[in-house]
């Protein structure tokens, strides 16, 4: 699995393209990344990476766009500025790398081939979890 994330680049890459680039704030008084932030940006990434790896799976654009949207009234409801808002945070980056060592440990994959990238992707699925909720199995 490590090689999927690897190869796909999760986490902070997808949420800088997200929102528009890496910030330059250099205030001290940045504000903690909140874990809503980085548990959709790792979804997203996630599900992406899956869907890359697994010609069976598929991101939903529809859902996709709606955890983005709600992702964004988070923010705003926490008074971020949702035009930028990594320039009011800490660096995601080390929250999303937990959450893909959870995700790694949690399937005990090193190098998946795509069988076993689509039943991760499956098994997302039917859990319902914010994984799986942004896939979608593609008919074939």
């Amino acid at each position: 699995m490590h090689h999927l994330l690897r190869r796909y680049g999760c986490g902070a890459a997808l949420a800088l393209a997200l929102f528009g680039g890496p910030g330059v704030a250099q205030d001290a008084a940045l504000r903690p990344t909140p874990d809503y932030f980085a548990a959709a940006i790792f979804d997203m990434s996630m599900a992406q990476a899956l869907a890359r790896s697994c010609a069976a799976i598929s991101v939903d654009p529809v859902r996709s766009g709606q955890r983005a949207e709600a992702l964004l009234e988070d923010l705003s409801e926490d008074g971020f500025d949702t035009s930028a808002p990594q320039e009011q945070m800490d660096n995601p980056e080390g929250a999303i790398e937990v959450l893909q060592l959870e995700f790694v440990a949690r399937y005990d994959l090193d190098t998946p081939g795509e069988e076993q990238v689509c039943e991760v992707a499956r098994a997302e699925m039917s859990e319902a979890s914010g994984i799986g909720q942004l896939l979608v199995e593609v008919p074939g």
